[in-house]
């Protein structure tokens, strides 16, 4: 393939762009940030060469993957009181799978029918656990000594006792305290979190690495593949082209892109080989710039834009 090469936005041009979509986006904060008081406030004020502190060239390696979804695998054993169960909220399919693209939940739920009881270890299965009853003594009855006079000199007798059963233990000599562990329930309950039965799809995968580690990657990607032709960047049908051309064509390089590409390709290798995947789409190679700020107020910031100069998105953690 013939030498293609981008250029990259300007510095003013991406400062420009992420002030437009701020002011939209986040006017108070930006107004907070920038402005003067006592003064009216405008976007003629923020400039990037007073505010842009560093400026990063990177690159982004992109290519998208169909992968044929297959329900999950796996589960989780919860083990409860009685009083519990009825704290969570249960699911039931009935045999049926779930159409994904449809699902607004978890992708793992507790499921109705794997609630089972469970015998509790610690009373096994009573309720209760016992100990000699602090009234009798564990005797399981009670003495009282009599008061018994005899003759005509009504001489006291001494050792006469009357015994009853105990109404504390109900004549059992034991004491029952609710187990701690069921709670006198005698039993545990359990039930299990398990993934929802997704029908068999396929779904695209958006792939994308970047050399300047910013925490949008899963959105850019996902842009990307909604947006590929919105956003100018190099194709190409292979790594080798890739690793022998990119230099040339970003224009720039260093050692952070070499690794970027490194790892791109290593992944691109692995869903060549899985079954369950297809590339559906060439390897893109795109300009990054990342805008390292500091607002008038100290607080830091960065832009990040992906594209050349004729058609680039940006991204920013401004607010």
């Amino acid at each position: 393939m013939p030498d293609v090469k981008v250029k990259t936005p300007n510095l003013d041009e991406i400062f420009e762009k992420w002030k437009t979509s701020a002011n939209r986006k986040h006017h108070k904060a930006l107004e907070a940030q920038f402005g003067t008081k006592g003064s009216v406030f405008s976007l003629d004020i923020i400039s990037a060469a007073e505010y842009v502190k560093n400026p990063v060239k990177g690159a982004a390696v992109y290519f998208s993957v169909k992968q044929t979804a297959k329900p999950g695998k796996g589960k989780d054993e919860i083990i409860v009181t009685g009083p519990r169960v009825s704290k969570e909220t249960y699911y039931t399919f009935k045999g049926k799978n779930v159409d994904k693209d449809n699902w607004k939940g978890a992708e793992r739920v507790p499921t109705l029918e794997s609630i089972a009881a469970v015998q509790c270890k610690t009373c096994k299965g009573k309720g209760y656990t016992e100990d000699n009853c602090r009234s009798c003594k564990g005797k399981g009855k009670v003495e009282d000594e009599l008061t018994v006079l005899e003759g005509e000199d009504m001489a006291k007798v001494k050792g006469k006792t009357f015994s009853y059963p105990c109404a504390i233990c109900y004549g059992s000599g034991k004491d029952r305290i609710p187990c701690k562990e069921c709670g006198g329930h005698q039993n545990l309950y359990k039930y299990e979190i398990l993934p929802v039965p997704f029908k068999s799809a396929v779904i695209g995968v958006p792939i994308l690495h970047s050399s300047v580690q910013t925490k949008y990657e899963k959105e850019i990607g996902k842009d990307l593949q909604d947006l590929i032709e919105s956003v100018e960047g190099i194709r190409f049908n292979n790594f080798k082209a890739l690793n022998e051309k990119a230099e040339g064509s970003l224009g720039y390089w260093n050692k952070d892109i070499k690794k970027t590409i490194s790892g791109a390709g290593s992944d691109f290798k692995k869903y060549e080989k899985d079954k369950n995947s297809k590339i559906t789409s060439q390897i893109y190679l795109f300009p990054m710039i990342l805008l390292e700020c500091m607002t008038k107020k100290n607080k830091k910031f960065e832009v990040y834009s992906i594209g050349s100069e004729t058609n680039f998105m940006i991204y920013s953690n401004f607010a």
